[in-house]
Order: structure tokens, then sequence, then C-alpha cells
């Protein structure tokens, strides 16, 4: 997601390639209390996992689609540092997931290393919870960009967070108590380049398929590239994944493994990766902005409803376990929780 002009001087996303059925929500009409559109919300999290998250119309919806546009020219001038002034930022997972990842660090589902780079920026360095980590300069000087775009952000997860809980018949901050952004935890904003693929063996996943582990991720793209698993179909068939197309306007949100763990399965956490962008986007040089929302780290995993088994980790404990999964390609490759998908 991106003001329109962004999209208007990349190639099109191509009209003859499978593209996942995924419902358009208003944040207006939800922040609103829009019946119908709180049973979409409802329906989207418990089939698909995924939704469109329309930002037009809300006032902070607005603001976010202007910083995005900001923070996508920043990403660029970010990932084009040299690499070894990247690499004195470099990440140090399970210690730290903070920082620059570097292409090629973990592997995709052939053994073969990985073709993005990424840089986390953490919430609690944003929020004041900790000292913010060290950054570059073309960092440091749009923090108060950053931190905007985060508030943004957090105002609508816990909306989202409230109408789940409610519509499940729970406590409406029971989720938003266990994520807080004033508790330390492993929410980052996340810059993310997949690196164009002209050549045939380029036409290969770039991030191995996965399934997120924390609670909710905003997503803002402006390239094809992204895509998810059909449900009930088998991820080593090139024929059950569908591609997601970006739309003007509208972030692409999902719910992760921790929302499935905290509701006995109700809700559904989708298998998805990064592809290759299709048709002529392939040539171009693929940028995106997350947010990732995380628990809280001493936020404890036992379900809050629904069926399955409890956990005894604490939060932390679960995102380094997932996390060094993922790294070493063996990251679970099944959907969670939810229901059948339309037909």
């Amino acid at each position: 997601m991106s003001p329109i002009r962004q999209y208007e001087n990349i190639p099109p996303f191509p009209e003859d390639v499978p593209v996942a059925d995924m419902r358009t929500i208003s944040l207006s009409n939800l922040r609103l209390g829009d019946k119908v559109t709180i049973e979409t919300l409802m329906t989207s999290c418990q089939e698909l996992g995924f939704f469109m998250l329309d930002l037009q119309g809300d006032a902070t919806g607005g603001l976010m689609i202007e910083e995005t546009g900001q923070l996508f020219e920043i990403s660029k001038a970010l990932m084009s540092l040299p690499e070894e002034e990247k690499y004195r930022y470099l990440h140090d997972i399970p210690k730290s997931f903070l920082g620059f990842k570097p292409r090629g660090h973990a592997k995709t589902e052939t053994d073969e290393p990985d073709r993005f780079e990424w840089w986390n920026i953490g919430q609690d360095g944003l929020m004041g919870n900790a000292p913010l980590q060290p950054v570059p300069p073309v960092i440091h000087s749009h923090i108060p960009l950053l931190q905007s775009f985060l508030k943004h952000g957090q105002d609508i997860v816990a909306l989202i967070s409230t109408v789940l809980a409610s519509q499940l018949g729970l406590p409406p901050d029971c989720f938003t108590r266990l994520q807080a952004p004033t508790k330390a935890s492993g929410t980052v904003v996340r810059f993310i380049k997949a690196f164009a693929s002209p050549d045939p063996e380029d036409l290969r996943t770039s991030m191995i398929h996965h399934t997120d582990f924390g609670t909710i991720t905003l997503l803002a793209n402006v390239l094809g590239g992204l895509q998810i698993l059909a449900p009930g179909k088998d991820a080593n068939v090139s024929d059950s994944w569908l591609w997601v197309r970006p739309q003007p306007g509208c972030f692409i949100v999902n719910l992760g493994d921790a929302m499935v763990q905290w509701t006995g399965g109700l809700l559904r956490s989708n298998v998805h990766r990064i592809s290759y962008a299709p048709g002529q986007q392939r040539f171009v040089d693929r940028y995106s902005m997350a947010i990732l929302v995380r628990p809280e780290r001493n936020a404890s995993m036992k379900r809050l409803t629904g069926e399955g088994i409890d956990s005894d980790l604490t939060a932390w404990e679960w995102e380094v376990k997932q996390a060094m999964a993922l790294r070493h390609g063996g990251a679970a490759v099944e959907s969670r929780g939810g229901k059948d998908a339309r037909k």
C-alpha cells in the first residue's frame, strides 16, 4: 500500500495468474461498528486468515497511507547502503531479532539460499520501553515518522483485536492486554526487499512458506510476490499457491499463530510465502513495509477459549522456537485453525 502514484510507475499486475479470493474490509466501517463489516472480518479470520483492509475514508488510515509512501522511499535508501555499512547492524538470532538480515541467511523449501533481506526496528526502542537499537543515520533522522506510523498501526491492531475478542464472546480487551505497546515485546516495524528476478534461475521462492508466529501482521506493498496457500491444498504443488494482488489504499492483514493458540483454533493462521513477482513485475525490486505484532514477552500462550493443547511457553520462548525453525528451513508448513474457506 502506498499513494496511488507509486502504482503508476511499475509494470501492471498480470491478469492471467490465479489470485486469492480475499475480502476487502473498510477500516472506517469497522470503526463505526457496521454489522456486515464485523461479520466479514470474523469470516475472513476463520476461513483464510487474510483480508484486505481499506484505509481510505478513515482519519488514521489516511495518515498511514501518506506515512507508508514516505517510508517506501526511506526503505530504498536504507537497502541501498553499502554492504559493509549494513553489516554493522547485523541481527543476532536468537539473542536479538533486531537489525539487518542479509540475503541468503535463510533457506527455502529446496534448501537454496533465500532471495530477500530485511531490517527490523523494534517497537520497544521506538516506544521508549527500551533504549533505541543502533540504527544508521538514514533511519535515525526519521524516527518521529516511524513512531507515528507504528502508533497508527497499533490503533488499527487494537481495533481488530477488540472486535475479534467480542465476536468470540471473550472480554473485549483480552487480546489487547496481552500485546500492550507499553510492555516489552518482539513487535517490529520491518523494511523488506525481495530482489528482482530477471533470470530463469531466479524464478523460485524468495522466502520459504511459513505462518507468522505473532498475533496480527499489517503489510504494505505495491508489487506482487506474496502468495497464499489455498486452503486444503499441498504446499509442494505449484497450483496450490494463489497470488495476492496489492490494492491502492489497502493493507494486507493476516493473523499469526499466537491468535490461533489463544483461541484454541477458532481463528486461522494461513501458510504464505514470498515468490518472484508475477509477469513483468519480476524485473523490479520489490519493497514492502510491515508491522509484525507479537505478544508481550512474558505473556502466557495458554488458551483463552476453544479446544486444543495448552502451551506452557511464554511469548518470547514461542517466538525463538518458531524463528529458529524458519531460519533453518524447518518451519511448519500447515495452516492452523479456522474452518474451511469458500470453494
